[in-house]
């Protein structure tokens, strides 16, 4: 009998799925507007007559809504449905917003949601005071999955996927290495302290641009350059004593599933001041625990250390 591979290995993407899943991700990375076919056609790289047919599938399906008026196109009420039966279906996403919650009102901080989904981290909610300016992202929004980006993720990853998340930064052995140190200390403390750099200037423009050209592969090496020339993107706290101040712009700790993989990440938004490194421990410390919370309430498993 002729032995079958596994999926993982012999599936191939098909063309018109793959269409249909970046028009819906483009515009629930976009929420706020509507697209006409054109401006889909422009910013995904996709042929015209692929697109129509593509947008009709999806209008027919109701996961596309077009506007006769301006001729544009925006998510679907249908999604609302798949969105409440994947709520169903993931526990742990109810259960860390109850946490989310609890943390915005404790510490009148922002605080968010985000999980994997696929090559990119997807922002799923936030809590808490409305901030002055942009911090850390809207439901939707996405950032690819490269070193140091999602290192909460990664921090309990596999070997194999620790080594794609680096390799996909196009890093140098040095900084590598560093990134391996960090995550070992992620898994140690149970949390992550991204720096304000991650959002700096550079790498905000870069992933603007991969935002609204999620196809062009420039765009993404664009990006892992700025990724490259920006020190001081994740606090190693080994490193520092803890009455030294810096300032961080978020702490992130991760939620389990069942079979202890991450499934989600918490994070609060740090203050624009200086603060002491003790209080960034504590810090770390209460969201460990409301992350331990809601893994517990979604069933999940903290793997052993």
């Amino acid at each position: 009998m002729r032995r079958v591979g596994t999926l993982a290995t012999m599936a191939r993407a098909a063309p018109a799925a793959s269409r249909a899943v970046s028009i819906l991700s483009f515009l629930t990375a976009h929420p706020s507007r509507g697209f006409t076919i054109s401006e889909l056609v422009g910013h995904l790289g996709i042929n015209i007559a692929s697109a129509h047919a593509t947008l009709a599938v999806l209008s027919d399906a109701g996961f596309v809504v077009r506007d006769p008026a301006h001729r544009t196109y925006i998510l679907g009420p249908a999604l609302a449905a798949t969105g409440f039966a994947a709520l169903d279906q993931h526990p742990a996403i109810r259960a860390a917003v109850e946490q989310a919650e609890v943390l915005a009102a404790e510490l009148d901080a922002e605080v968010g949601l985000t999980a994997v989904a696929g090559r990119d981290v997807i922002f799923l909610a936030r809590r808490g005071p409305e901030p002055l300016a942009a911090s850390i992202g809207y439901p939707g929004d996405r950032s690819p999955l490269l070193a140091p980006i999602g290192a909460v993720f990664m921090a309990w990853a596999g070997d194999d996927a620790v080594a794609t998340w680096l390799e996909r930064a196009a890093l140098d052995g040095e900084h590598a290495d560093f990134y391996r140190r960090v995550l070992a200390e992620i898994r140690a403390r149970g949390f992550s302290v991204p720096m304000p750099a991650i959002g700096g200037p550079a790498i905000e423009d870069a992933i603007t641009r991969l935002r609204e050209e999620p196809t062009a592969h420039d765009a993404e090496v664009e990006l892992a350059e700025a990724l490259q020339k920006t020190d001081e993107m994740l606090l190693l706290l080994d490193d520092v004593t803890g009455s030294e101040e810096v300032v961080f712009k978020t702490v992130a700790a991760p939620i389990f599933d069942p079979i202890g993989r991450v499934l989600l990440s918490l994070s609060i938004t740090g203050p624009e001041q200086p603060v002491r490194v003790d209080h960034v421990l504590k810090l770390g410390q209460r969201l460990v625990q409301s992350a331990a919370v809601a893994t517990r309430q979604a069933r999940g498993r903290m793997p052993a250390p």
